[in-house]
């Protein structure tokens, strides 16, 4: 140390600029943060407040999904896949946001993600996976045993046939199977620097449930992914969801 102050005293003495070493920016990444909704507005849980185009009112208790594939794509289409890719999201507890402090930096021109996992994952030992992963079973209640597999998706409440009816019944919609696995792209152009930014990504239930295909739920309130009826139902709610997920802001 003594040394060194020598140096930048016989540096400024000669009117010299001392050489100070290059300082690299730490990354800050990036928080993704997941927001259920109803038309636009805050989506709350076991509420019945939610009215259909058709005059049903919706109340949801769960509403739980697997992401695999969890990216972010570049300008040039490259993905930056964040973590290992899965991520399980939970409203009824909360685990809504995910930090990725590591993420590059760079431009960015929204982010992609796959509803489940690819089949071998799906069809695998859910028994592998660590006891905090997004994919062991035992952690998000999300699997059907072997012949099943993951529930990338489940969504349970109750609704009536309209605002005075007095009764209710039940909602349930469990997305599985090959079939469903969904590739999702959100566009959002943005910048990853020294400075951390949170992705506010909206899950609008409105969308879900009514865009392009109604869902009646009088004709038919469950959905398993399972024998015909069943499956041309999700497939209906599959192709809403597409317009359901958006990017809000990154800020």
């Amino acid at each position: 140390m003594l040394f060194s102050g020598l140096l930048f005293l016989a540096a400024c003495e000669k009117g010299k600029t001392p050489v100070q070493p290059p300082v690299t920016p730490e990354k800050k990444g990036i928080t993704l943060s997941f927001n259920a909704e109803w038309n636009g507005q805050p989506l709350e849980l076991s509420k019945m407040q939610y009215t259909q185009p058709n005059g049903e009112v919706l109340m949801f208790r769960t509403w739980s999904t697997i992401l695999a594939k969890l990216s972010l794509v570049r300008e040039d289409n490259t993905e930056e896949l964040l973590g290992d890719g899965y991520q399980w999201i939970n409203l009824a507890t909360g685990r809504t946001q995910f930090n990725y402090a590591t993420a590059s930096t760079g431009n960015y021109k929204g982010i992609r993600f796959q509803l489940g996992p690819d089949s071998a994952i799906n069809h695998g030992d859910p028994n592998i996976w660590p006891a905090s992963h997004p994919l062991n079973s035992n952690l998000t209640g999300l699997h059907w045993g072997w012949a099943g597999g993951y529930i990338f998706q489940a969504i349970d409440g109750e609704y009536k046939d309209n605002a005075s009816a007095g009764s209710t019944s039940g909602l349930s919609f469990h997305t599985a199977t090959d079939l469903f696995q969904t590739t999702y792209f959100l566009p959002f152009n943005f910048s990853l620097d020294t400075k951390h930014k949170t992705a506010n990504i909206a899950m609008d239930a409105a969308i879900m449930f009514s865009q392009p295909n109604a869902i009646v739920l009088k004709n038919k309130s469950v959905s398993h992914s399972s024998g015909p009826a069943e499956v041309a139902l999700m497939q209906k709610i599959i192709e809403n969801s597409k317009g359901a997920y958006r990017i809000v802001s990154v800020n």
